[in-house]
């Protein structure tokens, strides 16, 4: 595992990255994991990817893990432009430890927005697209945007803000029956729900900043009218757990007709029976990263890039 420090040409804000290498591997995968978690929460999977012949890249968002804002603010991407700018710099980071192999995206949860948007962006670039636990788009995101931007008028940019976490989240955790714990809804698996709760970089309220960031992210994903698809048959799959609490099947089947109709045509979806909101950290991991292996190795049979 090589550790990679990046300084970003925007504000000369500090990011970590780490390269899971193997011999002879048969392409990258970039990881964008979700929003107040980190990248070492995938040392497992990338770990399993490198005996599957694959490279894997992990990289903690600006705001997360060993990436925080001025190296101690949690959930704050940038003073202007932080998803824009979180875009750029994993571009970049990629971009220098690509070594000339295909790529792939793995996106979870808000990473799979940032996923997405690299698609809208740099599809020229990719081999294959990977979406896991992919929030549906909210009729009451812009409710939320409003208050985010009321929240950071009177408190401030860098304000974390639980209030916007609750009504973000708080429902979630409504539709699991006899919850053990308020983070229940992120897995079946108690050692993993555990897990989040105890670790310090887990669990974090975004600031206001940063909400505003993210949900118009969230917009740019769902706004079709500036898209470009100059790739149709790129491979994009969605996965999820059938019983993830951040979203219902229609809102699944919304986003891939969604991507289908700016032009992608290979474009597929499942449903993990069993499983919530984190399948690779859930009762079916080893089975999941075996068939997205399964699944990588068909896409690159494409020789597409």
């Amino acid at each position: 595992m090589k550790e990679i420090v990046y300084v970003s040409q925007f504000d000369h804000q500090r990011m970590k990255a780490y390269l899971y290498e193997t011999d002879q591997p048969k392409a990258l995968i970039a990881v964008f994991h979700g929003m107040a978690e980190h990248q070492k929460r995938y040392q497992y999977f990338a770990q399993e990817l490198n005996k599957a012949g694959y490279n894997v890249l992990t990289i903690d968002h600006r705001g997360h893990g060993e990436s925080l804002y001025d190296g101690k603010i949690k959930g704050y991407f940038a003073d202007q432009d932080g998803w824009q700018k979180n875009l750029e710099d994993c571009h970049t980071i990629i971009k220098d430890h690509r070594m000339g192999l295909p790529l792939v995206l793995f996106g979870h949860s808000m990473g799979s927005l940032f996923a997405r948007l690299y698609l809208k962006a740099f599809a020229s670039e990719l081999s294959a697209v990977y979406l896991s636990g992919s929030p549906d788009e909210s009729p009451m995101a812009n409710v939320g945007y409003q208050l985010a931007k009321m929240i950071r008028l009177l408190f401030g940019r860098k304000h974390p803000s639980p209030l916007m976490t609750k009504l973000s989240f708080g429902v979630f955790n409504k539709q699991i029956e006899n919850p053990r714990t308020s983070m229940d809804w992120l897995s079946v698996n108690p050692d993993n729900v555990d897990a989040f709760i105890k670790d310090p970089l887990c669990g974090f309220d975004f600031t206001a900043q940063a909400f505003i960031d993210m949900l118009e992210g969230m917009a740019d994903v769902y706004r079709g009218s500036d898209w470009n698809c100059n790739d149709p048959e790129l491979p994009i799959r969605f996965e999820s757990g059938a019983m993830d609490p951040c979203f219902e099947p229609g809102g699944l089947k919304r986003a891939v007709a969604r991507l289908e109709s700016i032009g992608y045509r290979n474009v597929s979806y499942r449903l993990i029976e069993g499983c919530r909101h984190e399948i690779y950290n859930d009762i079916k991991r080893d089975e999941l990263i075996s068939a997205l292996s399964t699944w990588l190795d068909e896409c690159l049979k494409l020789n597409r890039r």
